[in-house]
């Protein structure tokens, strides 16, 4: 009986161990205020036209996906329960970085065909030289979060250009707190053709990146940073580690720059699965002033995690693990949500 009330009293320790590392408990964090961050690759968010500057005849009509405006119109209807779903019981996410967008007229839609206009949502994007015509995009709460500065950074392939990739998109902005938060929304060239094989693109990627970083701390050390983004690396990748510099020991205090998804090693837990394991290849990425909470903005790392609803995912009977819903499999169309997961994070104003 003694030995079973020692495990009761461990678990408990444990859980309020937990609950700290988590959200602000301790009284002088206790007028904290929650800004909630979400990034999601939606998977191939086309439009239904035929744009002749890019290559994006396998999501037409015609095309034998036959991709057409009632399935265009369910996936738009998809996103916006996802976000809702994120904000259940709780808050809306504040800011959102979405991968897989062709343009500015599929935001639109999202905007005007869903309820997400009305409740106060507004766009930043450019477009990419992306051959396929994918892009990244931010999408705020006009309440919450106001733009100061938009830009995009593009990654270049010296002598190599025959398929460009997305550019990263930068925003500066204005928290309900006065603060201001620099976001970089990422989508790195992908693994197709071999990780060994492409691993260079993701290393210029991550040094683009790395170089706005370096701009940004080099006019105040003490800005608020956060990368998000498909990476289509994982956190211990070499692109990640070595040449962005994302520290994956939250405990260390010799970096700029931290994962926020390096402290979860499990091949059970991620936002994308591969033969049967998961894995982030969707992070987050955050300033030493956001992990230290320097700056009037902190960050909780077990609060950053994949949104995994029963709803977006599937019994994967080959590997017995679970998957996720995909709008498409090839060209067969599946009806489902995507092939990556939604990642969250709450940060705490004071």
């Amino acid at each position: 009986m003694i030995k079973g009330l020692q495990i009761l009293v461990f678990a408990l320790i444990l859980i309020g161990i937990n609950s700290c590392k988590s959200t602000p408990k301790n009284s002088s964090n206790a007028a904290m205020k929650p800004f909630k961050v979400m990034f999601y690759n939606v998977e191939n968010l086309f439009d239904t036209w035929d744009d002749p500057a890019i290559q994006d005849e396998d999501f037409l009509p015609t095309a034998e996906a036959q991709w057409t405006e009632e399935r265009l119109n369910k996936k738009l209807m998809h996103i916006a329960q996802v976000i809702h779903a994120v904000g259940d019981k709780d808050i809306l996410p504040d800011v959102m970085g979405l991968a897989e967008v062709e343009n500015r007229r599929v935001l639109d839609y999202l905007m005007t065909r869903t309820d997400l206009g009305k409740l106060g949502y507004s766009i930043v994007h450019y477009d990419s030289p992306d051959k396929r015509g994918i892009d990244v995009a931010l999408i705020y709460r006009k309440d919450r979060f106001k733009p100061l500065k938009t830009s995009k950074y593009a990654v270049v392939f010296p002598g190599d250009m025959e398929k460009p990739t997305r550019d990263i998109l930068y925003i500066k902005g204005e928290l309900p707190n006065k603060s201001h938060l620099h976001l970089l929304v990422n989508h790195w060239p992908s693994r197709s053709g071999g990780q060994k094989e492409t691993e260079e693109k993701r290393m210029m990627a991550a040094k683009t990146a790395k170089r706005l970083c370096d701009s940004i701390l080099f006019a105040d050390n003490n800005s608020n940073i956060l990368l998000m983004g498909d990476f289509n690396d994982y956190p211990d990748n070499k692109s990640i580690v070595e040449t962005l510099g994302a520290q994956s020991d939250t405990s260390a205090n010799s970096s700029t720059l931290y994962n926020m998804m390096a402290w979860n090693k499990s091949t059970t837990i991620g936002s994308h699965p591969y033969k049967g394991e998961w894995g982030f290849l969707d992070q987050f990425i955050i300033s030493s002033s956001i992990k230290n909470g320097s700056n009037h903005l902190k960050a909780y790392f077990n609060n950053a995690q994949a949104f995994r609803p029963d709803f977006l995912v599937e019994k994967n009977e080959k590997f017995n693990n679970w998957q996720t819903k995909r709008t498409y499999a090839g060209p067969k169309y599946l009806g489902g949500y995507s092939d990556h997961l939604p990642i969250v994070v709450k940060l705490w104003m004071d």
